[in-house]
């Protein structure tokens, strides 16, 4: 998946103005050469330690500034239970205001609100159909539809082979009703596109 995330993310950091940038999830640390002209960025990522990383959590973040580019390479589909699969993981309740029906869109949410600056951009990509079966539930239960943006757009890409991905011009309710499961061969990965 990192074979179209990187090139997307380095394509909207070379095509939209930016002084503040945040990553959300430590990725981008690890491909050096592709993301070394930041001008400033910070990166909050609860689990992974590394140098000049905030270790806490994104929904309790509280940065000294907004953000006009903000981005995050599949991370926040492993911010609910991945599909059962993490036996530490609590339901955070009181985060869930009958809105967002997953912590990832809650998060979201919180991005937009409280971390994006006016006329910011917040980009997103997460698998389709994987374990986490949280974050397909919100998408398709349309969810963003709380979010308080100017635009939103989705984009879906699907992979062709192991290395080959084609943008896919799928609705959300056609994958709704499809169900794609990420071990298939109907790999789909989401680009959701916030502008504030």
């Amino acid at each position: 998946m990192r074979a179209i995330e990187i090139p997307i993310i380095r394509h909207y950091l070379d095509t939209h103005p930016h002084e503040y940038t945040l990553e959300i999830g430590n990725v981008t640390k690890h491909y050096y050469d592709t993301f070394r002209d930041f001008k400033k960025k910070d990166t909050v990522d609860k689990y992974e330690e590394a140098y000049d990383v905030y270790n806490e959590d994104i929904y309790t973040f509280k940065p000294k500034h907004r953000y006009d580019f903000i981005y995050s390479i599949s991370t926040f589909e492993h911010m609910d239970s991945d599909g059962g699969n993490n036996p530490d993981y609590k339901k955070p309740e009181q985060l869930l205001d009958g809105k967002f029906s997953t912590y990832a869109f809650c998060n979201m949410n919180r991005v937009c609100n409280d971390l994006l600056s006016r006329g910011g951009v917040f980009i997103a990509t997460f698998p389709i159909g994987q374990d986490n079966c949280e974050i397909d539930q919100s998408l398709f239960n349309e969810e963003f539809k709380h979010f308080k943006v100017s635009k939103i757009h989705f984009y879906f890409m699907k992979q062709i082979n192991e290395i080959t991905w084609k943008q896919d011009t799928i609705s959300i309710n056609k994958l709704k009703e499809l169900q794609p499961k990420w071990n298939s061969n109907k790999h789909y990965l989401c680009i959701m596109e916030v502008i504030k």
